[in-house]
Order: C-alpha cells, then structure tokens, then sequence
C-alpha cells in the first residue's frame, strides 16, 4: 500500500497510456467496420455487370441463331417521325407612326390653350367682382346699425360720465366707490 501511495503518478501514467491504447483499439475497429461496409456495395456492382453482360452476350446468339435459321431479323425499330411544325407566324410589323405635328401646329395649340386660360381668368374675375358688391350690399345694413349703435353708446356714455364724476365730487359717494372696489374688484392678491 505504501508502494501505491509513493508511486501514485507513475500509476496515473500507466493508467492513462492504457486508456488511450484501448481508445485506439476501438476506434480502429469502428474503421474497418466502415470501410467493409463500403466495400461491400462493390460486389453487388460487379455482378450487376457481369449479369448486364451475360444478358448482352445472350441476346446477341439468339440474334445470331434467328438470322441463321429464318433468314431475317426482327426489323430494328426506327422511332416514329417528328411531326413537321409549321412555318412560324410572321407578324406585321405597325408601321412606324409619322409625326405630322410641325412647329406651327404646336404654336396654333399653345395659343389656342392661352387663349382658353384668359378666358376662364376673365369670368372668374367677373365672379369676384360680382360677390364683392353682394358683400357691399349686405354690409351695409349692419354698418348703419352699427354707426347709430355708436352714436348712442357715445350718448348714453357721456351722461354717465358726468353722473359718475358728480357722483365723485360728493364724499360720502366715494367712499362707497372705494368699498365697492375693494369687494367687487381683483383680490389683493392678484394685484
């Protein structure tokens, strides 16, 4: 036991030598076993050769043997002829379209096309001609009404400005101006 102890590396290496040589071992096996398996195929190939053979050699003395005895062979089988196609279709080709517009022709429809803008510019220049007196007619009522409401307010203004400046000339009436503005007024606050 204390041999073991005091040569424990020399067993580990001892140990491991035999592992990877039995690794070896095995994976040689597992080699062969893969290439006899693929040699195997090779024999089935050669005697589908030689039989493919065989057949060739044995047709060709039947072949022989008939040609003797009757004189003639089975006629060799030509494959049937191809149906003749027919020519292809020739198209006609459009003829090739003539441009017959010349520089005047242009010139004649880009006048023509102004023309018909100015035209259309004009009647919808009489449209807006015709809505702005429309609008003109229709305003004037509300400014007539709107010039007497001023006259009015302007009246009715300057009667009150003069009760409210009479009302500050008395004392007692600004003091109550002076409470009203501090209870109904901004809050002190915000000022």
């Amino acid at each position: 036991m204390e041999w073991i102890m005091g040569h424990l590396q020399l067993i580990i290496v001892v140990g491991g030598a035999i592992a990877y040589w039995l690794n070896q071992r095995r994976k040689a096996k597992e080699e062969a076993e893969i290439e006899q398996s693929l040699s195997e195929p090779q024999p089935m190939m050669q005697m589908d050769d030689d039989a493919e053979r065989t057949r060739r050699i044995q047709e060709e003395i039947r072949r022989k043997i008939l040609e003797r005895v009757g004189g003639s062979t089975r006629p060799v089988q030509t494959p049937p002829p191809m149906p003749e196609t027919p020519p292809p279709l020739q198209r006609e080709q459009p003829q090739p379209v003539v441009d017959t517009y010349t520089e005047s022709t242009r010139e004649e429809e880009a006048v023509a096309a102004d023309m018909a803008m100015l035209e259309r510019q004009q009647v919808l220049a009489e449209k807006l001609r015709e809505l702005q007196a429309q609008r003109r007619e229709h305003d004037r009522p509300a400014e007539v009404f709107a010039e007497k409401t001023a006259l009015a307010m302007s009246a009715s203004s300057t009667a009150v400005r003069g009760s409210v400046l009479a009302d500050l000339r008395n004392p007692v009436s600004v003091r109550r101006a002076i409470v009203l503005r501090e209870v109904l007024g901004t809050p002190v606050g915000l000022r």
